[in-house]
């Protein structure tokens, strides 16, 4: 859920939630206020009865009005002085209507009566009912209010943030485009900019000194290696050399060896992640594979490797030079672990690429086989071809599994 609507939703439903009970203490407070103006009404009537019985040394008339009732019992003790609401059946209306009530007690002559004095309540219970009224429609307007401002002003005021965050998404490395400056009044968004900023200053000076790190690094190593390698060229065809002396020549050449494939391995493969491949093109991957296959032919021939094809015609968009090396390592890596006699099965159609080949168990955990550096025990290699493989197939969002059954070792990518 995006930030944005979670504050939303949370302010809604606080809103409603403080509306909803202000409402109700709203209504009581002055269903409050509207019965003791009541009762102040009642107590003035009170007041005028008594005032008459003690003028007048006698009761007044009982009052029986639409709005207004006044009764008279004879009682033996006083009563208590009360206040309370009551439904009166009025008969003219043929309903029960709902009525403020004061009973009292007034002596007259020795005698002690109940004076029962009662108002209307149907014109309170209509005020609080439109007020009631009021109050809701004031509290949908709210929300209303507030739903538009929501939706759309607090919207507008996101939106530098969205601005950011789309421009953080864009940058790339390779073409280290200078990230459009934006101008806000709000002082946490132009603090998030200026931190983005400077954050992607130094992405970009750390990557250039990395990148010329790396480039300076494989290109110096480079020349010594191919010196070393020369002049062991040079003493290996020494004819005064004994069989151990070649033997000790030939692993100091082989190590040389395998350290510039490894030196260009890691090169490339930061190359891969810095996106210096960018550029694409249609390959017709269909023709690549039999290319590779033909280059490999001499390779696959040592082990009498029997090869099945089942290649459909397949274009895809890629970068020339990466194509060659997946298919060059996944090609490379099916003849140099299979057995003698084995086999190579290539299965390829616009959907899926997979090379099987024929092999003992791997001495390590398959889920680890992508990962740099990671070999069997009986493998020559740098242990980064795989690694190569998985890195090409992340930069063009394609899938590479691996598998083994049946004494078959299995390398699928979906495209």
């Amino acid at each position: 859920m995006k930030l944005f609507e979670k504050y939303k939703r949370l302010n809604i439903i606080a809103t409603i939630g403080v509306l909803i009970l202000g409402s109700i203490c709203y209504y009581f407070i002055i269903r409050y206020v509207l019965i003791r103006q009541l009762d102040d009404t009642l107590k003035i009537e009170e007041e005028e009865i008594l005032d008459f019985v003690k003028l007048k040394k006698n009761l007044p008339e009982p009052a029986n009005y639409k709005d207004q009732l006044i009764s008279f019992t004879l009682v033996e003790q006083p009563v208590r002085r009360i206040f309370r609401s009551i439904g009166l059946y009025i008969q003219s209306e043929k309903e029960i209507k709902p009525y403020r009530k004061l009973e009292f007690p007034v002596t007259v002559n020795g005698l002690h009566y109940e004076v029962s004095v009662s108002k209307s309540q149907v014109e309170t219970e209509d005020l609080l009912g439109l007020i009631v009224l009021i109050t809701m429609g004031v509290i949908v307007l709210l929300l209303l209010i507030q739903f538009i401002l929501n939706r759309y002003f607090l919207r507008k005021i996101w939106t530098p943030f969205y601005d950011t965050l789309e421009t953080i998404k864009q940058f790339n490395l390779t073409n280290r485009k200078p990230i459009p400056v934006h101008r806000h009044d709000i002082e946490e968004f132009a603090s998030l900019d200026g931190a983005v900023e400077q954050m992607i200053s130094k992405i970009i000076s750390d990557y250039e000194t990395l990148k010329n790190f790396a480039d300076n690094a494989s290109h110096e190593m480079q020349t010594p290696l191919a010196v070393i390698n020369s002049k062991l060229d040079l003493m290996i065809q020494e004819k005064n050399l004994n069989e151990k002396q070649v033997s000790h020549l030939q692993a100091m050449y082989d190590a040389v060896g395998r350290m510039s494939k490894l030196n260009q391995s890691l090169l490339l493969l930061s190359k891969i992640e810095n996106d210096q491949f960018a550029y694409l093109e249609p390959l017709l991957m269909h023709n690549l594979i039999n290319n590779k296959l033909a280059q490999l032919e001499e390779m696959s021939g040592t082990k009498n490797l029997t090869i099945n094809r089942d290649i459909q015609e397949t274009s895809l968009q890629m970068n020339q030079y990466l194509a060659d090396i997946l298919l060059n390592n996944l090609l490379t890596n099916a003849i140099r672990h299979n057995t003698n006699n084995g086999e190579i099965t290539i299965l390829l159609n616009p959907d899926l690429l997979k090379i099987s080949n024929s092999g003992p168990p791997l001495s390590f955990d398959p889920v680890t086989i992508f990962e740099r550096f990671k070999k069997s025990s009986y493998s020559d290699g740098t242990g980064l071809g795989l690694a190569i493989v998985k890195q090409i197939c992340d930069k063009y969002q394609y899938t590479v599994t691996y598998a083994y059954r049946g004494q078959i070792h299995s390398f699928s990518i979906r495209f």
